[in-house]
């Protein structure tokens, strides 16, 4: 298995779709919904203290800008509901580890949609791209173990928890534990074909 996709290459972000809600490319107009989510302290709780809107805009400004397929860098897709278009969250990756074909998963919910497995339905359709459209052959997932929401869309789409760190960063003064999740490609192409085939044969 090999990249699909070439080191420090560019791509406009792409439209995906799901039942509930779909993915599109960030926009500075979006500034308003993010705020809201990621400056509500329940939200940020264990993720990192809120940011300023001037620090909110310079990431909404970032993750609006094409795809850049460099080693650390976030490329993000707006989370929205097919029912209204209303912005409810975002969701992204980066890449860890471009020789071992490792990328890292992340993603933020607005507390008004939490538990309606919005999350899931968006972490599905990235993982899928992931892996089908830019070859890659591990995803990561890191998360506080007291964020129980975060860790269960990972358990839900088949990622292992692999590691338990304690005490393993600083927020807002104080340590915390992480939980660190994996999903291999084989993992997920054995999942996928199972569900292509329950659904072929129901």
């Amino acid at each position: 298995m090999t990249m699909k996709i070439a080191l420090n290459a560019q791509q406009v972000a792409p439209n995906l779709s799901a039942k509930y809600i779909y993915l599109r490319a960030i926009e500075t107009s979006d500034f308003p919904a993010i705020k809201a989510y990621r400056q509500d302290p329940e939200n940020c709780r264990y993720i990192r203290p809120a940011e300023s809107d001037a620090k909110t805009m310079e990431i909404v400004e970032q993750l609006s800008q094409p795809w850049h397929f460099s080693v650390g860098h976030w490329n993000g897709l707006a989370i929205c509901l097919q029912s209204d278009h209303s912005l409810v969250g975002e969701i992204a990756f980066r890449i860890e580890d471009w020789q071992n074909q490792r990328a890292e998963l992340g993603y933020r919910l607005s507390g008004e949609v939490a538990g309606q497995g919005i999350g899931t339905e968006a972490a599905n359709l990235l993982v899928d791209y992931l892996f089908q459209e830019l070859g890659f052959f591990k995803l990561m997932a890191r998360c506080d173990p007291r964020n129980i929401a975060s860790f269960r869309i990972m358990e839900k789409l088949g990622f292992i928890r692999e590691a338990f760190f304690k005490q393993h960063y600083l927020i807002g003064g104080e340590w915390t534990d992480q939980y660190d999740y994996g999903l291999l490609f084989n993992t997920w192409l054995a999942r996928h074909h199972h569900k292509t085939s329950t659904n072929h044969y129901s």
